[in-house]
């Protein structure tokens, strides 16, 4: 009966011990994407205002745009499908909340290109560089999930 009883306890410690341990790398995982998704983000807001200046000079530009707004709006959308680990969920709702209005902001200058408005005018109605800034201000907590 102790035998039996002794067992039972190891399993019950051991399946413990691996739920922590799955915590630990769900959480390590996610402070991976994280932080590799603000980087995407940092460097699409720092390029952005320069391709959007270039499409009045070079209509390559201006398909090279399209294609950085689009990949961006398929990064959002990728990283909105990740499961946040719980000690994350309320960063990752913050990073929800932006990303839709990133994404409504992308297609705004989206239909302003493709309506030949000029893109540096399409930035500048939008608030999508502000929107990204406030995406990568998240940083700091995102490296603090690290421990």
């Amino acid at each position: 009966m102790k035998m039996k009883l002794a067992l039972f306890l190891a399993a019950i410690a051991i399946l413990t011990g691996c739920s922590v341990v799955e915590q630990i790398d769900q959480s390590v995982n996610y402070t991976s994407e994280a932080t590799t998704y603000v980087d995407q983000a940092a460097e699409f807001a720092r390029k952005l205002p320069d391709m959007a200046q270039q499409t009045a000079n070079d209509p390559e530009v201006k398909e090279k745009l399209v294609a950085e707004l689009e990949a961006m709006k398929q990064r959002v959308t990728d990283f909105n499908a990740l499961e946040a680990p719980a000690i994350a969920e309320d960063l990752h709702a913050k990073l929800q909340n932006y990303n839709a209005a990133l994404q409504q902001e992308i297609d705004q200058i989206l239909n302003s290109l493709l309506n030949d408005n000029p893109a540096v005018q399409a930035v500048k109605d939008s608030q999508i560089v502000q929107t990204l800034t406030e995406i990568t201000r998240l940083m700091e907590q995102i490296n603090n999930l690290g421990g």
